[in-house]
């Protein structure tokens, strides 16, 4: 793209205050002593990822009548990392005041803070108000467009920049990646000379196709590269976890002379995800052996293995270990905790750590109405579900599926067609599964016909597990009547699909029997031989002693 196309920056100082330029960056390159201890604590915070801590620092020292002006910046980068805009707003708003928004520094932090927290236009109001831009200014604004999806704008400002660093082709790189755009972000990779790409510019491109789920061309490139660092190694781990490929992951894995706790998580969390449970708490033992301390993502994949093998003991000895350690109780880890004991049963616990939890996400919500309503306690998970939507958080589909399925199993007809619903409230659009749980509401009530008529007019198409809900409850009923209009639906079903579940036929046949039409009943079981089907004949296991 040529350069007259590119639209004109604004390189004009339309701000009054900014006239003090010159003082703001003399007063910031000369700090009284006081304040270098105040920015020493809060950048030592930063570094150590503690930005709440950095946050409760600055607001001490605000309150002691503590000058701002050199801790903008970083105070500003742990609003970034917390997505805290309100407050920095409220120091865009101090900066104004005092002036010292002009200076470079503050500028770019301002609207980095801005592009990290979604708010793109105010970031390039931000931009295209500093009277002093460099290229870490540029850079932040190019990220914060590429971050908002907004790839034509990013383009068109990187172009214009008269200096660009390898921190800006990777910023490119990373942009095109995150967006899908893999073809473009290997054009801007095969741009960067060779002596100015580094291990990150690598990193960034192999990460690239990994997260897109292109392993080959990934691993093509991993091959190459002249140095290899930590990120990239688990990118490798990852990627190929993703894609299910546990064989492939494992074996990059283990290429590895020497790896951190990073390498680790992403082992542990890979066997977690693709239901190796087993295997990522062996997993995690060994990486305790070799000597590595586990931290926030290493317990939440084992209490995840825990939660799906039902191990409470093991999930316990880990929630000690948690306290034991000190390792931190983030909104994660505390999820984790709820839907571990929640889905091994234990829901005094499960109830007592959410209880005590300051902010509760959606995740927390259904972890806990799951596993009222999966151990029975259909009521408990109703209340549960009407404090969370009178709480403001946003149910969301899982939500509705469990306390549907709550509702079917408890009796609750009533509330569950009214919950059911409340759907279109929150714009959610009914799955097979929520159609599901309501036909089978419907049906163990025995009102067949109104489930009937919710097929019928269902928008998706009937499957099995909807049929067979029908079915059961006809069964359960005696309701024959029903049985001669689903019989078409069988029909259909088992012709259109290959896999159409040939117990349908049973359950007629058995319908049939008990109401003494043993006409019919015969005719479903020759229509099931004629499939070729057949009973899977039983067994038995002799336990036999001696050798």
């Amino acid at each position: 793209m040529k350069a007259r196309n590119i639209p004109q920056i604004n390189m004009k100082n339309n701000n009054p205050n900014c006239q003090i330029q010159s003082s703001g960056l003399s007063s910031l390159n000369n700090i009284t002593d006081p304040l270098t201890n105040w920015s020493y604590s809060i950048k030592n915070c930063i570094s150590q990822g503690k930005f709440k801590q950095a946050l409760l620092t600055y607001t001490h020292n605000r309150v002691n009548g503590s000058s701002i002006m050199g801790v903008v910046p970083l105070v500003l980068k742990a609003c970034a990392a917390l997505s805290m805009l309100s407050l920095g707003k409220s120091l865009h708003a101090e900066s104004m005041k005092s002036g010292f928004d002009c200076n470079v520094m503050v500028g770019t932090a301002l609207l980095d803070m801005y592009g990290k927290c979604g708010e793109i236009w105010s970031a390039r109001n931000v931009f295209d108000y500093m009277p002093e831009r460099n290229v870490i200014t540029w850079n932040a604004m190019v990220g914060g467009y590429m971050k908002s999806g907004d790839i034509k704008i990013a383009f068109l400002l990187f172009e214009n920049m008269s200096e660009k660093t390898i921190v800006t082709w990777n910023e490119m790189i990373y942009g095109y990646a995150r967006n899908g755009d893999m073809v473009m972000a290997r054009r801007f990779f095969n741009r960067v000379h060779d002596e100015l790409r580094n291990v990150v510019t690598w990193s960034v491109m192999v990460d690239g196709y990994a997260s897109n789920g292109d392993m080959d061309a990934a691993r093509e490139l991993f091959e190459i590269m002249p140095k290899r660092n930590f990120y990239v190694w688990s990118s490798m781990v990852s990627g190929y976890f993703k894609k299910g490929d546990v064989k492939s992951a494992k074996a990059v894995f283990d290429r590895m002379t020497t790896k951190n706790l990073v390498n680790w998580n992403s082992l542990i969390c890979g066997y977690t995800q693709n239901g190796l449970c087993e295997e990522a708490l062996e997993a995690f033992t060994k990486m305790q052996d070799e000597g590595f301390e586990p931290d926030e993502v290493t317990v939440v994949s084992v209490l995840s293995a825990c939660a799906q093998l039902a191990l409470l003991d093991v999930g316990k000895d880990i929630h000690e270990m948690i306290i034991q350690k000190g390792i931190k109780l983030n909104q994660y880890v505390l999820n984790g905790l709820v839907d571990m004991y929640a889905k091994c049963g234990d829901l005094s616990n499960a109830r007592l750590i959410f209880e005590g939890m300051l902010v509760k996400n959606d995740a927390a919500w259904n972890s806990l109405i799951t596993g009222f309503a999966n151990h029975g306690h259909c009521a408990e998970a109703i209340n549960f579900f009407e404090r969370m939507d009178s709480s403001g958080v946003k149910p969301n589909d899982i939500t509705f599926l469990s306390v549907l399925s709550a509702c079917a199993h408890g009796g609750f007809v009533e509330e569950g067609l009214e919950i059911f619903s409340r759907m279109e409230k929150y714009a959610l659009t009914p799955s097979i599964k929520h159609y599901g749980c309501l036909v089978d509401l419907l049906g163990r009530a025995g009102r067949l016909k109104e489930a009937c008529d919710l097929v019928e007019g269902m928008p998706v198409a009937l499957n099995d597990t909807i049929l067979g809900a029908l079915l059961g409850a006809c069964r359960v009923h005696s309701d024959t009547d029903v049985v001669e209009n689903l019989l078409k639906e069988v029909r259909k079903l088992n012709y259109s699909s290959d896999s159409g579940d040939d117990s349908h036929y049973v359950i007629l046949s058995n319908i049939y029997a008990a109401s003494e039409r043993w006409e019919k009943a015969e005719r479903m079981r020759f229509a099931l031989s004629n499939k070729g089907s057949q009973k899977t004949p039983g067994c038995s296991m002799v336990m036999l002693d001696g050798p």
